[in-house]
């Protein structure tokens, strides 16, 4: 590889400047050909920018004349089938006359690696070398894209997908190349980006032939039914449903010699109508409205932890780090699930010798009698929420006294509060419900969004991300997250994955994001930017895809010591807990067991006691919220046989008296 990348360079410094600029190159990122629709602009636009207006339409399979004939209906004056399917065929110079004919080429999808060790080095090449730098137009979709590269991904062993790419570059099936048709040195393209989640493939790429061979090459991801159309000065426009996505970075690395790490690869993704100069990666004509942070940094004074798989064997390391990196051993992890789950998360914490309490998102945990629960919630340092149903669990979070003291405290100065899996999304600021239920929501623009439990608050979440077992929903889990940093204006986007995981903490007096585990975390990271979503119908009439473009954002590779900084803590304001206790002992002198409280629930806020409570000086009563915050007091003397609640909202709140040998609780509402 090295060898064809010197000889590359040599052969391209010979060609003459005005030759090389003069071709067009026309990048197609797969999807079939719509009459009428997203096709005819881009495919029409070969027709124009051929001389002739002749296309050949090269394969190594037979085809049939659909493709002829659409280019003939958008106003080629010929277009023919060339099967070229041997190299013996593709090194006749039969074959190069034939194809010299036409001033239009376009490469089929299929197969690169066929192309590539078929027509390397033979006519067929040559001709297209030569069409180009005379003037000619080089299109191709999918693998015919591919093909086209300065740099090209051959696939000459096998498919390379993003979680392995993601762990290691050195990955067998990565196999680059700069010897077949470099019309545009220093690039190399790959097609059916987002749908096939080839993000988390397309940066390795750079990484690789940046540390094989020590030149920085720029990424063009095309999405299906995309086109990028480069006019001789390397001008482009994009045409289509999708987004392109341009990458380029100063340096790569790799975390324990395999894994790829940056600190900020410059993207563009770009929709329908945009241009860009691909010499100077200005944006000539771009999203219009700027987006900026809201909030621009995450401010918490805790720690948060996010796994991107959810089972136990994909946790080893969140839950070390939430069990034994922080506070004590034998601290309480709370572990809140849906009824019946986490169960192998609660065993794996005892394993390693930590305490378990587990809150399963019921009715029941809800209810005003489970005091020692809360009590144990209030105590509690380390939080970890997994199996979680989204439904079940923010109607928890809602619906009663446990689930509200529980959102309340995971937001407290010092906190640990881990998420598994799926639920790593709910700690960002919104994330998807119906991401892993139907396969074309992003493609068919009907991804939904909930508000999450922004304790990072302008970070959105994906977990397992590029899982290999729901290659389905790739699309959904790639363009959701841009798509929601776009739309809800945040910061950080971040793709976990199923082997490894991130941590949010404080270290001299800043906020980090730190990764481990074995494959990169990507987080892509909004400074402000002009951006835009995806307005162009997918089909005539129908809705547009949930992608977003943008003008000027990074990602980062996060592995090993690499540390992106993430604004600085503000700590919070932590009143003082006031702990709930049941009634204890009974003593017919005072008879608080008996007390009770009318009218409840009150429409007005006034509720009366049932009984005279003898004076004392140890007597106190008091009213605490559903949080444990207590809201009003009296102490010593005799008590007024009506407490007035109506300065404070509608809700459940919690009437204590003390009289020093007994505590009598009893909850009032107040409900207009």
């Amino acid at each position: 590889m090295r060898g064809f990348y010197r000889i590359t360079v040599i052969v391209l410094l010979c060609l003459p400047i005005s030759l090389a600029a003069q071709g067009k190159l026309v990048l197609i990122g797969g999807g079939s050909e719509s009459e009428g629709g997203w096709s005819d602009a881009p495919y029409r636009w070969i027709v124009d920018h051929a001389a002739n207006k002749k296309v050949a339409v090269i394969s190594y399979a037979d085809e049939d004349n659909f493709i002829p004939d659409y280019f003939i209906s958008l106003g080629a004056t010929e277009a023919t089938n060339i099967k070229i399917d041997s190299r013996t065929v593709a090194d006749l110079q039969s074959t190069y006359d034939q194809l010299m004919a036409y001033d239009g080429f376009f490469f089929k999808g299929g197969d690169q690696s066929i192309y590539y060790t078929q027509f390397k080095n033979t006519k067929t090449m040559q001709a297209a070398l030569d069409k180009f730098y005379a003037g000619g137009v080089m299109s191709g979709t999918s693998a015919g894209m591919a093909i086209l590269s300065g740099v090209m991904y051959t696939a000459e062993k096998g498919s390379a997908y993003p979680d392995e790419t993601l762990a290691n570059l050195y990955n067998k099936d990565i196999t680059l190349a700069d010897d077949f048709l470099a019309f545009l040195p220093g690039f190399l393209f790959d097609s059916h980006f987002t749908e096939r989640g080839r993000i988390g493939r397309l940066l390795p790429f750079l990484a690789r032939w940046y540390l094989d061979i020590h030149a920085l090459i720029t990424g063009i991801g095309v999405d299906d039914r995309t086109v990028l159309c480069i006019d001789p000065d390397k001008k482009a426009e994009v045409f289509g449903t999708g987004t392109v996505s341009i990458y380029n970075s100063a340096s790569y690395a790799a975390f324990k010699d395999e894994i790829p790490v940056a600190d900020s690869i410059n993207a563009i993704q770009l929709l329908h109508g945009h241009r860009i100069d691909l010499k100077t990666f200005e944006v000539l004509e771009g999203p219009p409205d700027v987006v900026s942070p809201q909030p621009y940094d995450e401010t918490g004074n805790y720690a948060v932890v996010l796994s991107g798989g959810g089972e136990v064997s994909n946790n080893n390391d969140l839950l070390n780090y939430l069990v034994k990196e922080n506070g004590q051993l034998h601290d309480t992890v709370v572990v809140v699930t849906a009824p019946g789950k986490g169960k192998a998360f609660v065993q794996k914490i005892k394993d390693l010798g930590g305490g378990t309490t587990l809150v399963e998102t019921t009715t029941e945990a809800n209810d005003i009698s489970q005091m020692t629960l809360r009590n144990i919630i209030r105590r509690s340092k380390k939080i970890l929420f997994v199996e979680n149903d989204n439904s079940l669990l923010f109607n928890f979070l809602a619906g009663g006294p446990t689930g509200i003291l529980l959102k309340g405290h995971i937001r407290r100065n010092g906190m640990v509060i881990a998420f598994a899996g799926e639920d790593s999304r709910y700690a960002g600021r919104s994330f998807t419900t119906n991401h892993r239920t139907d396969g074309y929501a992003a493609y068919y623009g009907r991804l939904s969004y909930q508000k999450g439990l922004r304790l990072l608050p302008t970070s959105v979440i994906m977990a397992n991300t590029f899982d290999p077992a729901t290659t389905d929903y790739y699309e959904n889990t790639t363009a959701a997250v841009s798509y929601a940093v776009v739309a809800d204006s945040a910061r950080y986007g971040i793709y976990l994955n199923k082997k490894n995981f991130v941590k949010f903490y404080q270290q001299d007096g800043l906020n980090h994001f730190k990764a481990t585990g074995d494959q990169s975390v990507l987080v892509l990271i909004n400074r402000g930017t002009e951006a835009a979503l995806a307005s162009q119908p997918v089909n005539n009439g129908g809705p547009a895809r949930d992608y977003a473009g943008f003008a000027s954002m990074q990602y980062a590779l996060l592995n090993g010591s690499a540390v992106l900084d993430a604004g600085v803590p503000i700590p919070s304001t932590d009143a003082p807990y006031a702990f709930e206790y049941p009634v204890v002992g009974v003593d017919s002198e005072f008879g608080l067991s008996a007390l009770r409280v009318f009218p409840n629930p009150s429409s007005s806020g006034i509720f009366s006691l049932s009984q005279d409570i003898p004076a004392s000086r140890n007597l106190e009563l008091s009213i605490v919220d559903i949080v444990g915050r207590t809201l009003l007091e009296q102490h010593g003397g005799s008590l007024e046989q009506a407490v007035d609640l109506s300065g404070f909202p509608d809700g459940v709140y919690l009437l204590r008296i003390d009289n020093g040998k007994e505590i009598s609780s009893v909850k009032v509402i107040k409900q207009r």
